[in-house]
């Protein structure tokens, strides 16, 4: 954690960094397996941002250790040392970008922060499909999108007491991110660092429902896109999605929509 001197430090770094000119000088997705990985003392002349889309890590700086975890976020200033330790039992999967700033402006620290709304990982996320896809307009909108990642990490920064409902957070982030995979409520716990009973009292008491619900209805949402954009079947939608019964998929589908997977397609699809 920083102290409230690093926290202003790294506010005005990045504060100067918005402030002047950017270029994104490198932007991967990749997992534990990867070769581009540099798990040797190592520093860059850019601003480095790691997000953990999934996985563990511990890094070392001449500052200590810091321990990272799924929607964690590594920001390393330029010229800071530092080595990676992935953790061989999970699975690993980041976005990485590097950042080049216009001037010399650095900090002697990194920090990380966690990414409890899901803003931070979805800036990285579009940030990297802008870079693999370049359409027309992608320099204008990875500027737009760079500068708002930084804005964000100065907000998180300037969050002094993380939220109480930082657990809940997490845990709809993931389900967002997995809904079509098989979840129980043990990993969502792990998730959120919190235990099984307490996870399904703070689902209850702020949302008034379950984790599972909440899973449902996602991919409920998730159907009403793929149904308007595919002419695949309903049963291969609801495989795609996760259901097992294509029968159950129509019948929580209706329950959620009042219609069934056909009758909406038919309503709200191109004709």
């Amino acid at each position: 954690m920083l102290s409230e001197a690093e926290r202003r430090e790294a506010l005005g770094f990045l504060d100067r960094a918005c402030g002047g000119g950017l270029s994104l000088r490198f932007c991967e997705r990749f997992d534990g397996h990867s070769r581009i990985w540099n798990l040797k003392d190592h520093s860059h002349p850019y601003l480095e941002l790691i997000y953990f889309i999934d996985g563990k890590a511990s890094v070392a700086t001449g500052a200590g250790i810091i321990d990272v975890a799924i929607y964690d976020l590594l920001v390393y200033p330029p010229g800071v040392v530092h080595r990676e330790t992935l953790d061989p039992t999970v699975r690993q999967e980041i976005i990485c970008l590097w950042l080049e700033l216009e001037g010399r402006s650095t900090i002697p620290f990194p920090f990380k922060l966690s990414d409890d709304g899901g803003e931070l990982g979805w800036l990285c996320q579009q940030a990297h499909r802008n870079h693999v896809r370049q359409g027309g307009r992608f320099p204008g909108i990875e500027d737009h999108l760079l500068r708002s990642l930084l804005l964000f990490i100065c907000q998180r920064l300037e969050l002094a007491v993380p939220s109480r409902s930082a657990p809940l957070d997490r845990c709809r982030a993931y389900i967002d991110e997995h809904c079509t995979e098989d979840l129980d409520m043990e990993t969502l716990a792990r998730i959120a660092s919190v235990s099984p009973s307490y996870l399904s009292r703070l689902w209850r008491r702020h949302l008034g429902t379950t984790p599972m619900r909440y899973r449902n209805d996602a991919r409920v949402e998730k159907a009403k896109h793929l149904l308007l954009i595919r002419s695949a079947t309903v049963e291969a939608i609801a495989d795609a999605l996760g259901f097992e019964d294509a029968k159950y998929f129509s019948r929580l589908f209706k329950a959620a929509t009042s219609q069934t997977p056909s009758q909406f397609r038919r309503k709200y699809g191109a004709s």
